[in-house]
């Protein structure tokens, strides 16, 4: 529906045939829509016009004036913050340097106890659960339980002494599966390959 010629209309801006060709340009609902609305307006220009006193506006103003805007509360601020560009940037600055600051303090941590994150990566996008099981945590897959990531790369960074060899292999849906990316593998003395981790 044309806007503008329904306003023409309900302000009988229109001539008898211009008015009827409108309506008739309509399709079922947006006349019975125009035609309310027609009703309306003529409606409301029977309704008494009041008259305002001289100084309403300048009364109006002056009460808006007086009231004190209301206090934010936190609760308030947390559903609907109110943040300036240069305060947003601010804001993404701060997060960024404590992310940083805890992997640096994270690598750190590690480096004074000898040892380096390790991470490993499987690429099963229909599964619903991965996790890595190995001799550094006991052979329990619940230890190690991998994120799921984009594609459905699942993934875990595990702490591990450097200078030493690992041996794991991933449980997919509680199905245990040697990691195909692995540079070398080992039998696991149960007629499986375990995948080799050296660091």
């Amino acid at each position: 529906m044309d806007d503008k010629r329904l306003q023409r209309w309900l302000d009988g801006e229109m001539a008898a045939a211009e008015a009827e060709a409108f309506l008739g340009s309509l399709s079922g609902p947006e006349r019975r829509e125009a035609e309310a609305l027609g009703a309306l307006a003529r409606a409301a220009a029977g309704l008494p016009a009041v008259a305002l006193s001289q100084d309403f506006a300048a009364r109006a103003m002056a009460r808006v004036r007086a009231r004190r805007p209301p206090r934010r509360s936190l609760w308030t601020w947390l559903r609907a913050p109110a943040l300036s560009p240069l305060g947003a940037l601010a804001g993404a600055v701060l997060v960024a340097v404590c992310v940083l600051g805890a992997a640096e303090w994270r690598a750190g941590a590690l480096a004074r106890r000898g040892e380096v994150p390790a991470r490993l990566a499987y690429r099963a996008p229909l599964a619903r659960e991965v996790a890595v099981a190995g001799d550094f945590n006991g052979w329990k897959a619940a230890a190690a339980p991998m994120r799921r990531g984009p594609g459905g790369l699942w993934t875990v960074d595990i702490p591990l002494a450097a200078g030493k060899r690992y041996q794991y292999m991933f449980v997919v849906d509680g199905r245990w599966v040697t990691d195909p990316g692995a540079p070398a593998t080992v039998d696991d003395g149960y007629g499986g390959r375990n995948a080799v981790l050296d660091l």
